[in-house]
């Protein structure tokens, strides 16, 4: 049956008054919360060492740090490196479910290899990996789930990314959908630390190469800076007791927040990301936001990146307009082009699924190895689908 139209009609001018208040309370809130970032008596250096004694004194901290630009910095766009080579890797995954008549899991990378200035067609790939037997099942005996799946897919973007960067003259950049750190699914963080240790391993790696990587997030909702100004606020004698649960203003992101500032095509100051606690980063991860709209409209994606690349503010540039330009290539809606591409290539269809799955049901089958039955619940919902 379709959806009840008339009954969820009758909850909506119910739903829409109670959004209207929501909204002119962050309005109000806000604009509370743009006063304290343009306070003009903030000192960079005096924030980086109160959110440093801050670290030190709790066990988990989220927020932005200032790196080393004032709060009101606004870049303008760069020049563009006349070239460059632009290496972005994208992933999607069938994940194990005991519904089906096999477990199994099946990663696929989508890499695209784009040499600005060359004159040569893009070079693209798919790298297909199905996961080890024993990587399906946490120690307990439970089926992995999407969580963990996620990380082993990040974890193999990250190995395409690094085998794709080849040292050369010319400026690399590497990029990937989402943070460019890999955090940790705090219900099996143990059995998964290994992935952060082989990240990390990779990141140092392409550092090496003086690879810049870096993370695209677009539509960011977080609020690292808001809670920066939430830890300022503190008196030092009770920044012991700090709790980010009891924050005065809350709901307001970055991104809203500096909507107001940023022109197309600039970026914000630098911040450093920290991220103490439970489901931590490796990574010491720097990011600014840059504005991607081509028009009045703001549009603003957070982009990150080592942290070593701030020590060279030329590198700083080039990761700023190259990924705006790359952003405009999709100019009515931006995006990196070249993630759009990698996200394209990787995209598993359901008869793939299938595929896969027989493949594997016939070879266990000719190794004398039982096959299970598909779920009957599953079966039926076949039935719907068709």
């Amino acid at each position: 049956m379709p959806v009840n139209y008339p009954q969820i009609e009758q909850s909506l001018p119910a739903y829409a008054s109670k959004e209207k208040g929501y909204q002119d309370l962050q309005i109000a809130q806000q604009e509370k919360l743009w006063q304290m970032f343009s306070d003009p008596s903030l000192e960079v250096d005096a924030m980086r060492e109160k959110i440093a004694r801050a670290e030190a004194l709790l066990k988990s901290l989220y927020c932005a740090k200032p790196v080393q630009e004032k709060l009101l910095t606004r870049s303008p766009l760069p020049a563009l490196p006349p070239a460059y080579t632009l290496i972005a890797a994208d992933g999607s995954q069938i994940a194990p479910n005991r519904h089906r008549p096999v477990q199994f899991c099946v990663l696929n990378i989508g890499l695209i290899k784009i040499q600005r200035g060359s004159g040569r067609a893009p070079e693209i790939n798919v790298l297909s990996t199905l996961l080890d037997h024993e990587s399906l099942f946490t120690p307990d005996g439970h089926l992995i789930g999407e969580e963990d799946v996620s990380l082993f897919r990040d974890l193999e973007e990250r190995k395409a990314l690094l085998d794709a960067a080849v040292p050369q003259e010319e400026p690399i950049i590497t990029l990937t959908d989402g943070p460019l750190d890999v955090y940790e699914n705090i219900t099996t963080r143990r059995e998964r630390k290994q992935i952060q240790v082989d990240v990390e391993k990779i990141h140092a790696n392409l550092e090496a190469r003086g690879v810049l990587s870096a993370g695209y997030i677009d539509k960011p909702g977080s609020e690292l800076i808001s809670r920066m100004l939430s830890v300022l606020q503190v008196p030092d004698a009770e920044l012991g007791a700090y709790d980010d649960t009891k924050r005065e203003i809350r709901g307001i992101s970055d991104a809203e927040l500096l909507k107001k500032l940023l022109q197309p095509g600039e970026r914000s100051a630098v911040f450093e990301a920290v991220t103490k606690g439970d489901g931590k980063g490796s990574l010491r991860v720097h990011f600014f936001y840059l504005n991607v709209s081509g028009g009045e409209e703001p549009n603003l994606a957070r982009v990150e990146f080592p942290a070593w690349v701030s020590e060279h503010p030329r590198l700083v540039d080039t990761l700023h307009s190259v990924i705006y330009h790359e952003a405009m290539v999709l100019d009515t809606h931006p995006y990196p082009y070249a993630l759009h591409r990698a996200h394209e290539l990787a995209i598993i269809t359901m008869p793939e699924h299938e595929q896969v799955e027989a493949m594997l049901v016939r070879e266990l089958e000719q190794a004398g190895v039982r096959v299970g039955k598909r779920s009957n619940k599953d079966w039926n919902k076949g039935l719907t689908r068709a």
